[in-house]
């Protein structure tokens, strides 16, 4: 008889909340020397721990960040596109979060498994379009697993929210 995970009850609006705050000082607000050096490890698909949360139900969870650009479509793809796409994500997160709108939080159908916020970091560079969005994933226990991806730009309407 297989033994079943404990089913948790997890709120996500607090982890993202924090989620959102490590990225800014991650990537925007701490040295950048360092900053380059930690996307340099996202970028060859390293996970690198940012924080030990205790959130509700979740006691000392290591919060791990991790990177997929596979989906990413054009030439060039460096720390600054990164960073454009993150400011723009950021900046749809922290609307939402201060304007008290919808965050837009999908789940898998076993909802501690994944769950994506769907706040869109938009990034226009060389004519092209692409989509970086965060998601969590509670599936690989103790770990709490961040996941910034870029994602098929095609199935959104970009009209006129891509930064330059």
């Amino acid at each position: 008889m297989a033994s079943e995970k404990p089913e948790i009850d997890i709120n996500i609006v607090p982890i993202l909340n924090v989620a959102a705050g490590i990225l800014q000082t991650g990537f925007l607000t701490g040295p950048r020397a360092r900053a380059k050096q930690e996307f340099k490890k996202l970028k060859q698909g390293k996970s690198i721990k940012v924080a030990t949360l205790n959130i509700g139900q979740l006691k000392d969870a290591p919060l791990k960040l991790q990177l997929d650009h596979s989906e990413y479509r054009g030439p060039g793809f460096g720390f600054d596109t990164f960073v454009a796409a993150l400011i723009s994500m950021l900046r749809h997160t922290e609307t939402a979060f201060k304007e008290e709108k919808d965050l837009n939080i999908l789940t898998s159908q076993n909802h501690s498994e994944l769950v994506l916020a769907a706040l869109p970091g938009i990034v226009r560079r060389d004519g092209q379009i692409n989509v970086m969005m965060m998601s969590f994933s509670f599936s690989q226990s103790p770990d709490i697993i961040l996941k910034l991806m870029f994602v098929e730009p095609g199935q959104f309407d970009l009209a006129g929210n891509a930064t330059r």
